[in-house]
């Protein structure tokens, strides 16, 4: 008796480790390989997610997830990013591995590759400026970051980035800049910022959560910033010199966005959609 009862606890543990195991890879997955990514569309009112190498869109008004055309020539890359300007509802830029950087100012009818003057199609991670329109972001694998002031049409190398692989890049209009505003780079193992006049990186606050997945920040107080982790959502009121981890309902994230409303939305491992309207406290299916 006692041998199959020891047999059956080897057996339900074997089980149990196998199980955690499937849902560390998941999300490490939906993260490190960049196949979840949202992101809030100011202009077009809009939610814009990256899943499984497509992109959708979804209106506020709307419940459904709508494809956006995508370029014909990307099928052997990895769609890693989608950025908008906030002015311009009709114009997109999408970026990735073996994809570059591409933009499309018909909301996807038709597509231009951008990645002429740079020095590889290898962009792990991509973000339109705040305030302006024409100034892009993209981060180039083993190489640094390019910053184009004419939509993509010429790059210039700024920087030489952090030593850790980015995943996620936003730019903040917050004060306290020497230029425009401030960066915000997300690897796996912190939040790093630094002014856009690209004066040297920084990691922000102490942030003892295990993995780090995301980034975004309320758009009228850049200040408050959020960070989607592997033990939860903390939150900065001082745009990340200190983080303070929310008193939630248990929900992890993997890719996170902020409406102009104050709205909170992010996608879970599996791909489903969760909103908060109290500051990441509770957290919601809006389908329900």
């Amino acid at each position: 008796m006692r041998i199959i009862i020891r047999c059956f606890l080897h057996v339900c543990l074997r089980a149990g480790l196998a199980a955690v195991s499937f849902g560390i890879a998941s999300t490490a997955l939906a993260t490190e390989e960049g196949l979840l990514s949202l992101h809030y569309d100011v202009a077009g009112k809009r939610l814009l997610k990256i899943e499984a190498n497509q992109l959708f869109q979804r209106t506020d008004e709307g419940m459904a997830w709508n494809a956006i055309t995508l370029p014909e020539d990307m099928a052997e890359g990895q769609l890693r990013a989608v950025s908008a300007p906030s002015t311009d509802p009709q114009t997109l830029y999408i970026a990735g591995p073996s994809i570059g950087v591409q933009r499309s100012t018909d909301n996807g009818e038709t597509w231009q590759e951008l990645s002429a003057n740079l020095p590889s199609r290898e962009v792990t991670a991509l973000t339109v400026h705040r305030r302006q329109n024409e100034t892009l972001y993209a981060v180039i694998a083993e190489d640094g970051i390019y910053q184009s002031g004419d939509a993509g049409t010429t790059w210039k190398k700024m920087d030489s980035g952090p030593s850790q692989k980015v995943n996620r890049f936003i730019h903040s209009n917050m004060d306290g800049s020497m230029q425009t505003g401030w960066l915000y780079a997300v690897s796996g193992d912190a939040v790093r910022l630094s002014m856009d006049c690209f004066c040297g990186w920084r990691p922000t606050g102490e942030l003892d959560a295990g993995s780090v997945y995301d980034v975004a920040y309320d758009l009228d107080g850049p200040k408050r910033v959020y960070v989607a982790t592997q033990q939860g959502l903390w939150r900065s009121e001082n745009g990340g010199q200190e983080w303070q981890q929310i008193d939630g309902d248990g929900t992890v994230l993997v890719t996170l966005t902020l409406s102009p409303q104050g709205i909170l939305y992010g996608l879970n491992h599996k791909g489903e959609l969760l909103h908060s309207e109290d500051e990441g406290q509770s957290w919601t299916y809006p389908d329900a």
